[in-house]
């Protein structure tokens, strides 16, 4: 398969499994009577899950000059990973998994756009011009109209 099929592929499965993980961890949030112990077996689970990978796949662990070159920044991913399963374990429920996610999307288009645009974090520059700001409000504009009341 091509890569600019597979990739777009990947990815819209990627996505299609959020919504999952949202639903999933609302019917644990309700049968836990918590939100904090869903997260944290996710987590758990997660874990358990990378840790057989890289051992069945003998990926040899990082050098810790390695781990020591990458930039500060670029270790904030559990912490925001965290906050996101904390929301969408308390919002889900309360709010449809539906509306939780189109809130979260609108989210993640905004501040990617803003990423995009100054090139933050280490990533390539793509400025924020007509055609994408158009693009960027139609999909929004999709979201609110997808989300139920």
């Amino acid at each position: 398969m091509k890569m600019w099929l597979l990739l777009p592929i990947i990815a819209v499965c990627a996505g299609g499994l959020i919504p999952v993980q949202a639903a999933a961890n609302a019917s644990l949030s309700k049968s836990l009577g918590s939100v904090v112990y869903p997260a944290l077996i996710l987590f758990v689970v997660g874990l358990v899950f990378v840790a057989s990978y890289i051992a069945v796949n003998r990926i040899p662990m990082p050098r810790l000059t390695e781990l020591a070159s990458a930039p500060a920044y670029s270790y904030i991913g559990g912490i925001i990973v965290a906050t996101y399963v904390l929301s969408i374990t308390y919002l889900a429920p309360r709010t449809g998994v539906g509306n939780a996610i189109c809130f979260i999307v609108t989210g993640q288009i905004l501040i990617a756009v803003l990423i995009d645009h100054f090139g933050l974090l280490g990533t390539a520059t793509t400025p924020l011009n007509w055609q994408r700001s158009t693009g960027v409000l139609l999909m929004i504009s999709g979201l609110f109209l997808a989300r139920s009341n």
